[in-house]
């Protein structure tokens, strides 16, 4: 009787990281975004979706655009959060049990703030 198994192995096609808030926290990172790839949030929104005018939703979409909108953040950073990106241009959150869309343009490093993007409710 053989335990050969007839699958090899295949070898893994991403990296953990550990950044993020909480220490000890890891999580998977695809290969391309270990190069230092910056993105600045232009806009979050909820795509599609219909956004329920209630006291959570409002709470969680006004953390996530005074957070994100106006920032630049390097690719890793943003998927170590728990951003998936679908293109250079587009990547969704998820945040308070929704997923929220945000909406990039690639930059060459890190840079301030865009202006207006200060917080206002």
């Amino acid at each position: 009787m053989s335990t050969v198994n007839p699958n090899p192995v295949v070898a893994q096609e991403s990296y953990m990281v550990t950044e993020g808030k909480k220490h000890g926290a890891t999580r998977d990172v695809r290969p391309e975004a270990a190069f230092d790839r910056y993105y600045t949030v232009l806009r979050v929104h909820g795509g599609d979706a219909i956004l329920t005018d209630n006291w959570h939703s409002n709470e969680v979409f006004s953390h996530i655009r005074n957070n994100f909108e106006g920032y630049t953040f390097v690719m890793r950073t943003l998927e170590a959060w728990g951003a998936i990106f679908q293109d250079e241009h587009r990547a969704y959150y998820t945040a308070g049990g929704r997923v929220w869309v945000l909406d990039l343009e690639p930059s060459e490093g890190k840079k301030p703030r865009l202006p207006g993007n200060h917080g206002a409710k």
